[in-house]
């Protein structure tokens, strides 16, 4: 409904967790008395049970409410004019009307000891209830037409975009025809990125990144041969390869051998794979690697389509051991692992991995501050993931504006 992962959607979420728990107690309270009353322990007159009552009433309301605003964020998401008119107009008059209507039976209920006593005080509440239903009714239908159009104006721009690519060819028309999929719900990865955690504003947005941007990771490459010898190595050590449980997304299917946890060396991994830290040492001058870690993917297991919190870094892999039917895919594109080439991607954005083969696939995983942060701000982001601020404000403060982009 809401975005459930920045601060507005946290706080919205507790309003309903603090209407639903207000519900049960005012519920549990309320029955309290009435067994009370009943067992004729204490005289309890009706005003002292009408009070959790009324209170109940306005719980109630403001629940419903909450609920019709998030509804309208999903339904006028593309207008923020008429979901503001809907919210002001429509939800808060209908919410007042229908608790004024209980508050009225309620009150006449107290009150009103004429004839057809019981007939005349839920007149206001019945009320109520046609008008909601009422209002109900008509915004689900006109919500299933909403939907209806929407479905066919899907099979439109299909038809449309057929005749773009027959006419300019695939790769013309492939963002917008990605972008009509990805609004229509019919694709199996989401191509943008999501707030889900610690967003960085300004920084540069895309799935999958070149050589091109981040030229200091060649060296990976260019020593490729003697990364595959430690590799292979150290991999024979059980002892050191660990499973690396991410609930709901790996189901005991990756294992690691961390290098690099939270910017500091693992020494008990790395006393065994020198050539390997040096030449991570010799990237750390361009770029700050807060990760690395051999990845190993188990045969016939696949990485569920997850995405990561924070949309401040970069992943490589290098290729170390990669046999045939593996691959990942990110924002929907999917490519392929080759031996001693990197892949560069921001996990921000949805992605999977398989291995459908019968032997494990291994790359050198490495996670680092996307280049055009600066010193300062990498500092500040250390604090944030990991708890530390480096205590290293040497030179002058320009020194730590410049960023890592070179």
């Amino acid at each position: 409904m809401l975005n459930l992962y920045n601060l507005n959607g946290k706080k919205h979420l507790s309003a309903l967790l603090i209407c639903q728990l207000s519900v049960f107690l005012t519920g549990l309270f309320f029955l309290l008395l009435f067994v009370f009353d009943l067992d004729g322990r204490v005289e309890i007159f009706d005003v002292i049970i009408s009070i959790p009552l009324l209170f109940l009433y306005l719980i109630l309301t403001l629940w419903i409410g909450l609920f019709w605003k998030a509804l309208s964020q999903i339904t006028f998401s593309h207008s923020s004019s008429t979901r503001i008119i809907f919210q002001r107009w429509f939800i808060m008059p209908i919410t007042v009307f229908c608790l004024s209507g209980a508050y009225a039976t309620h009150t006449l209920l107290l009150l009103y000891q004429g004839n057809n006593h019981f007939i005349v005080a839920f007149i206001p509440l019945f009320l109520a209830g046609i008008v909601g239903v009422t209002v109900t009714s008509i915004f689900l239908v006109k919500l299933l037409w909403h939907i209806k159009d929407e479905e066919k104006f899907y099979i439109k721009s299909q038809n449309k975009l057929t005749e773009l690519k027959e006419q300019f060819g695939t790769t013309s028309i492939k963002r917008i025809e990605l972008s009509i999929d990805m609004a229509y719900g019919r694709l199996s990865a989401n191509p943008t990125p999501d707030q889900q955690g610690f967003q960085v504003a300004g920084l540069t947005s895309k799935a999958w990144y070149d050589m091109s941007d981040l030229p200091s990771i060649k060296l990976l490459e260019n020593r490729y041969q003697i990364i595959n010898q430690e590799t292979l190595e150290i991999i024979k050590n059980k002892t050191l390869l660990k499973p690396f449980n991410y609930l709901g997304v790996n189901e005991g299917a990756w294992d690691t051998i961390e290098i690099i946890e939270a910017g500091k060396k693992v020494d008990e991994v790395t006393i065994y794979i020198p050539e390997i830290v040096k030449l991570l040492d010799n990237i750390s001058k361009y770029l700050r690697i807060t990760n690395a870690a051999l990845s190993v993917l188990k045969p016939s297991k696949i990485i569920k389509p997850h995405r990561d919190p924070n949309n401040f870094q970069i992943t490589c892999h290098l290729g170390i051991t990669i046999p045939e039917k593996c691959g990942i895919s990110v924002a929907g594109e999917s490519r392929t692992w080759e031996e001693g080439k990197c892949l560069f991607f921001d996990s921000s954005y949805e992605h999977t991995a398989w291995n459908y083969s019968d032997t494990p696939r291994v790359v050198l995983l490495l996670i680092f501050y996307k280049p055009e942060l600066t010193d300062i701000e990498m500092d500040f982001l250390d604090m944030f993931l990991f708890g530390n601020f480096p205590n290293r404000m040497i030179g002058s403060p320009e020194d730590h504006l410049v960023s890592h982009q070179r």
